[in-house]
This record gives C-alpha cells, sequence and structure tokens, in this order.
C-alpha cells in the first residue's frame, strides 16, 4: 500500500487516534525501510545539509542538546511538549525522528503533544513539504493535521494536535518542554523534564515575513536535532565500547 492510498483510509476521530496514533508512528518507524538509503533525494539532502551545519549552533544551546542527548541514550521516547501542539511540538517530532532514523538509531521515537487540541497550523505542512517530506492531510476529529512521509510508499508519522497520552513512564521517556523561557506546559510543570525552549512563530502568522520565519524555524530545528541524534548516537557508542 502507498502513500496516498494510506492517507484515503486515515479518516480517524479523535477517540479512535488516541488509541492508534502510537501504533502508526511505532509501525512506521520500525520498518527496515526507514533509511537514509530511502529517503527521497531532496530530504536526504536537506537532512546531510542540516548535519554539516551543527557548528553553527551557539554554545550555550549545545550544552542543552548535550544534556538531552546523553540521557536519551538510555531512554526509547523523547516526547516534546507546550501549551499547543499546533507548530514547534509539532516539527520538533518529525525532525527528531527524521533525525534519529537518519543515524540509525531505528529504536528512538519523538511523539508530541499539548494542553489543547488545535488544528495543525498550514504552514507546518508547507515547510515540511518544501524540506522533502511527502506530505497529505489527515484529521483528528474536527481538527485538522497531516500524514508526512519519508518517500512516496512509506509513512511513517502522523501530524496531529493532541493532549493524551495516558501515563507517561519517564524511566523511558525524556519530557522536552519547549515553551518560550518562562513558560511550561501541563505536563512539564507536573513531571521531571529538559528545558528546550523555542520562540513561537505565531506573531508572524498572516504577514509578509510568515514564510521566511517559519522555514528559519523548520531549518534551525532541522540542524538541532540532527545535532541530538548525532550526539545520542555517540554516546550509545561509548556505553557499548567503553574505553579500557
Amino acid at each position: 500500500m502507498g502513500f496516498k492510498d494510506f492517507v484515503t483510509l486515515l479518516q480517524i476521530n479523535s477517540t479512535t487516534m488516541k488509541n492508534i496514533f502510537l501504533v502508526f508512528l511505532l509501525l512506521g518507524f520500525s520498518s527496515s525501510y526507514a533509511q537514509p538509503s530511502n529517503f527521497n533525494k531532496k530530504l536526504y539532502n536537506y537532512c546531510t545539509d542540516a548535519l554539516s551545519q551543527t557548528s553553527t549552533i551557539a554554545a550555550e544551546r549545545k550544552v542543552a542538546l548535550d544534556n538531552l542527548a546523553a540521557e536519551m541514550a538510555n531512554k526509547r521516547y523523547l516526547l516534546f511538549t507546550c501549551k499547543t501542539n499546533s507548530r514547534r511540538t509539532l516539527l520538533l517530532q518529525a525532525w527528531a525522528q527524521t533525525a534519529f532514523v537518519y543515524t540509525g538509531l531505528f529504536n528512538k521515537f519523538a511523539i508530541s503533544t499539548g494542553d489543547t487540541v488545535t488544528e495543525v497550523y498550514s504552514e507546518i505542512a508547507n515547510v515540511l513539504t518544501a524540506s522533502g517530506f511527502y506530505c497529505s492531510s489527515a484529521e483528528n476529529g474536527a481538527d485538522k493535521g497531516y500524514v508526512i512521509s519519508v518517500n512516496d510508499e512509506l509513512p511513517i508519522n502522523i501530524i496531529l494536535s493532541k493532549n493524551y497520552f495516558g501515563t507517561i513512564d519517564t524511566t523511558h521517556i525524556i519530557i522536552a518542554n519547549i515553551c518560550s523561557e518562562n513558560e511550561h506546559s501541563n505536563i512539564a510543570l507536573a513531571t521531571k523534564h529538559f528545558d528546550l525552549p523555542y520562540q513561537s512563530p505565531t506573531i508572524f502568522d498572516k504577514t509578509p515575513m510568515e514564510k521566511l520565519k517559519y522555514a528559519e524555524l523548520n531549518k534551525t530545528i532541522a540542524i538541532e536535532m540532527m545535532y541530538l541524534a548525532q550526539k545520542t548516537k555517540e554516546n550509545i557508542a561509548k556505553t557499548v565500547n567503553p574505553k579500557k
């Protein structure tokens, strides 16, 4: 079943989505097809370029990412959370998962949630498509979302606004609060978490600067998630092959 065939089946109400969202996410990325060699050329080149620009990350920011990578080496899931789940958290989910696959970390998974459910803002789909993802519409009840894929055959990530994930087991899950400084989601307030703030792009919505600012945010997130995945892989290697 190809990507377009899969999407025609994805008319999912809110209750059903809660039950099968994670299943689709895990099944997609556990597939042997999800390898860099199977990325479409445009996305592969975007990932390669992002990885080549990790030296541009500010030193202070690298410290935060290094700390997250050290913890991620021993965890399986990375949950991005904010007050809403419509823009930054979804870009982070998409790029973290893609970076894990690109670097060969097939047993690491990125997910996201927020305090409220809203539609996924359309410019998120636009910037992901421009980066090379295959992208098509999906639904969570009345709220619009998207399915994205690294190629035309494999649906691997469902980008929908969510506010439910049941019990969060922090022995297996890392929570990254990405709200702007001094803001936290309800999950972050109640649970041990890392702070990895990103400035909200909403002030540029429906303005002449919108496409530029969303593209910049997308690129920044891609670069930082490639760095995070690479550092996570290095940390895992150190535990497997410690120096004598």
